[in-house]
């Protein structure tokens, strides 16, 4: 199924991109007694952003420069769509359940489901079942429509107070 565009990372400047992440790669890692406080003030201006000197510390440890980068702008990016559908939200778990795509695109995608379904939980329901459900077993395997139904009933039953 094709995504609407709302529902897709953005496409964006590869040369903003990539000057973005030289910048995010000296912050990270760089000694908290230096004065860092230009290089992140020129990130958030060019970026759009309003993090910290901490916003930046271990990001190598997890993902490279250019795919942080491209998730922190894909946040700006993520709206609550009134009209979404259940199958828009199914299609996006299958794409995050399969990993389809570069880390930031699975990363929005995985974002935009938290937002629509309201399950701040979503991602141990798909990573990690057995912590979502409480009961250790992660081996069991979830259908991309499961996953949306169970993170809908959850959320909605969290908003009614049950």
């Amino acid at each position: 199924m094709e995504l609407r565009l709302e529902l897709m990372p953005p496409a964006l400047d590869k040369a903003k991109v990539d000057h973005l992440a030289k910048l995010a790669a000296q912050i990270d890692g760089g000694y908290m007694w230096a004065d860092w406080s230009e290089v992140v003030a020129e990130f958030n201006r060019e970026a759009g952003t309003a993090l910290e000197y901490r916003d930046f510390q271990g990001i190598y440890g997890g993902v490279d420069h250019d795919s942080w980068v491209l998730m922190v702008l894909g946040q700006q990016h993520q709206r609550r769509l009134p009209d979404i559908t259940r199958d828009e939200l199914v299609e996006m778990a299958r794409r995050v359940m399969a990993n389809e795509g570069e880390e930031h695109e699975v990363s929005f995608w995985l974002d935009m489901l938290e937002l629509h379904t309201g399950d701040p939980q979503l991602s141990d329901l798909i990573y990690w079942p057995g912590n979502y459900f409480g009961d250790g077993d992660s081996s069991r395997v979830l259908t991309p429509e499961q996953v949306v139904d169970i993170a809908l009933a959850r959320a909605a039953s969290a908003s009614s107070g049950q």
